[in-house]
């Protein structure tokens, strides 16, 4: 019985996470600094971009999840990719929605 009860929590926990793919921190830690073929390369093709002067714009969708809000997911996820000091295009800022 106690097995039972552990590998339901376990399947609770697991499905909880799997909706949304990623923590918001842990994401944002990988995504910040990084070029958009690095990002890709890590999360696969964005659902959405936007292309513009000063750099790309990311969309996931669903792709991560608010910890402190009961592990919402959420629904989009925006990249803003601009040039860094050393004029490469990195990603600046990652907004939740």
């Amino acid at each position: 019985m106690k097995r039972f009860v552990i590998a339901t929590v376990l399947a609770f926990m697991v499905a909880a996470c799997g909706q949304g793919g990623f923590q918001r921190g842990v994401f944002f830690g990988k995504v910040i600094d990084k070029t958009p073929e690095e990002v890709t390369s890590a999360f696969g093709k964005p659902d959405a971009v936007e292309n513009a002067s000063e750099g790309p714009r990311y969309t996931y969708l669903k792709k991560t999840f608010n910890p402190d809000n009961m592990n919402q997911v959420d629904e989009k996820t925006i990249l803003e990719f601009g040039k860094d000091k050393d004029g490469k295009v990195v990603c600046l800022d990652v907004s939740y929605m």
